[in-house]
């Protein structure tokens, strides 16, 4: 017996680590399983422009901005809101929130939204861009320019 358990053992461990892969285990899905990257900390800063149909800058226009982090496969996380007016150059500017990336699909976004701008919807007040692994370079800030026009 003690040689039937010494044999049913290890052959039980093969078993179970070629049927489940290291994926399967940490909770990845097949979608995002063969993107696996090295972790990289990548930073993001935003400039947000307000102007009219002549590129005339809007001054006090009231910015509401959101970074966030979209890991593949998993909910938002690290998500940033900064509510604040444009200067008198129609800019807002955000500080520099930073993320650790590990998989080529997982995606940094920034979405801008002036509620009070009139051009009648939420969509045509906004802005919205999205940025993947490949878009960082380690070490550097992304610093990127929304530009939100008015329509009058």
């Amino acid at each position: 017996m003690k040689k039937l358990t010494l044999f049913f053992i290890p052959g039980l461990f093969i078993l179970i680590s070629t049927t489940f892969t290291a994926c399967k285990l940490m909770g990845e899905d097949k979608e995002c399983g063969p993107e696996r990257m090295r972790e990289v900390e990548v930073s993001i800063k935003a400039t947000i422009h307000v102007v009219d149909k002549n590129r005339n800058p809007i001054a006090n226009q009231m910015v509401r901005l959101t970074l966030y982090k979209k890991p593949c496969g998993l909910p938002i996380k690290g998500q940033f809101n900064f509510d604040a007016p444009t200067n008198a150059q129609g800019i807002v500017e955000t500080s520099v929130a930073y993320y650790k990336l590990s998989n080529m699909k997982d995606v940094v976004g920034v979405d801008v939204y002036a509620p009070q701008l009139g051009n009648g919807s939420a969509e045509a007040d906004s802005e919205y861009a999205t940025f993947t692994y490949k878009d960082f370079l380690a070490g550097r800030t992304k610093e990127v320019d929304l530009t939100i026009y008015r329509n009058f």
